[in-house]
């Protein structure tokens, strides 16, 4: 008699890593290849993401394996001043109806005042300016994984 157990967790997609380690070349390639995506509630890849899964899916194909979700992503790196922003950076939000100051979106800031996210709203993966008074005033903390060797 054969038991079969199921289970409704999502199954964590594993990325390939394609860059020994973290720059910002390796950076601009993958993503790249990610923007126009579409948005999947969950997604972390290889074309279908959420914020964080675009977070996770981008920083692992460089062998920087980080958590799963935007919380926890926050508790890593750096903390930096959103003037101090650099290609690679991430940028945590709190985009809820009512803010409580609870991070639950992620964005990696690719230059010149904009940053790369999974849009719900759009349901792609876009680029969207700091300037906008949505983001702008729902930002919590920014925080940088890494330096360029």
């Amino acid at each position: 008699m054969a038991i079969f157990l199921a289970s409704c967790a999502t199954k964590r997609y594993v990325p390939v890593v394609k860059y020994s380690h973290p720059s910002t070349w390796a950076l601009k390639k993958t993503l790249h290849g990610t923007y126009g995506d579409r948005y999947r509630y969950e997604g972390q890849g290889p074309n279908r993401f959420d914020c964080s899964g675009l977070v996770y899916y981008s920083f692992a194909t460089m062998n920087l394996w980080l958590p799963r979700t935007a919380a926890e992503q926050s508790a890593k790196g750096r903390t930096v001043a959103v003037s101090e922003l650099r290609y690679g950076d991430l940028i945590f939000f709190d985009t809820g109806k009512h803010q409580r100051n609870r991070i639950n979106h992620v964005g990696i800031y690719i230059g010149k005042g904009y940053f790369l996210h999974a849009s719900s709203s759009k349901r792609r993966v876009i680029a969207t300016s700091l300037q906008n008074s949505f983001y702008r005033g729902r930002i919590i903390t920014c925080k940088r994984l890494y330096y360029d060797r």
